[in-house]
């Protein structure tokens, strides 16, 4: 075989690899922050996040692959998302431009925004929303970033995902107000045999009858005497 056809050979693989392989994004994550900062959070708490995305074309040629997206996702609820494209100038101020996006759990962003050639940005994103009621305890995405391609297939090593967990917290026995609560010590199983008291009678009422008076008595036996001087003279 000559070296004319040995290099037509070769020639034509590397340009099969080059249209094989999947074009390379010049995009970054950075600058993570997020508040509360812990691991753990109930529902309904408020949560803040921050982060940026630098888009760099000087060394793969563009700040994003054409016709490639971005899709951005939380778990929290009621998320608001707040996107700035920030373009650092030489002596001069920066450049900010807001980036219009849906207020969803689900934000994309298209190469018409990200791809560019022969240039450097950031990207700004500030996230807001709550911790979601939950069944119970799990693991929640605050933000999930993938590189998706037309075909809507990721792109492989552009995951970027960071996660807290929300403790759902154990319900209380709830007590009925009025309602005593229940003693299962030994003392309160012992059973207790309520007897009834015994009527009780009223005292009788002893009620006093005076007798004659002296001077009705003193008249009655000086009239016996009076009538026994009269029989002894009669006789």
């Amino acid at each position: 075989m000559s070296s004319r056809s040995l290099l037509f050979r070769f020639t034509l693989l590397v340009i099969f690899l080059l249209i094989s392989l999947p074009g390379v994004s010049g995009w970054t994550f950075q600058s993570w922050s997020v508040s509360p900062a812990v691991s753990e959070l109930p529902p309904g708490t408020p949560v803040k996040a921050a982060f940026s995305l630098h888009f760099d074309s000087w060394e793969t040629g563009s700040t994003f692959e054409k016709d490639n997206s971005l899709t951005m996702y939380t778990g929290l609820s009621n998320p608001q998302w707040v996107v700035r494209k920030i373009e650092a100038m030489e002596d001069q101020s920066p450049i900010i431009e807001p980036v219009p996006v849906r207020q969803t759990s689900l934000v994309r962003l298209d190469s018409w925004t990200l791809s560019y050639s022969g240039k450097r940005f950031d990207l700004s994103v500030q996230l807001t929303g709550t911790t979601p009621a939950l069944n119970e305890s799990g693991e929640i995405s605050v933000i999930k970033l993938q590189e998706m391609t037309p075909g809507a297939r990721p792109v492989a090593g552009s995951l970027v995902q960071k996660q807290i967990h929300v403790v759902v917290p154990t319900p209380e026995p709830v007590v009925t107000p009025g309602t005593p609560a229940i003693d299962l010590t030994p003392e309160a199983t012992r059973a207790v045999t309520m007897v009834p008291a015994a009527p009780v009678t009223p005292a009788k009422k002893v009620t006093y009858s005076p007798g004659p008076e002296p001077l009705l008595i003193t008249g009655v036996l000086a009239g016996l005497v009076c009538v026994g001087a009269v029989m002894r003279r009669k006789g």
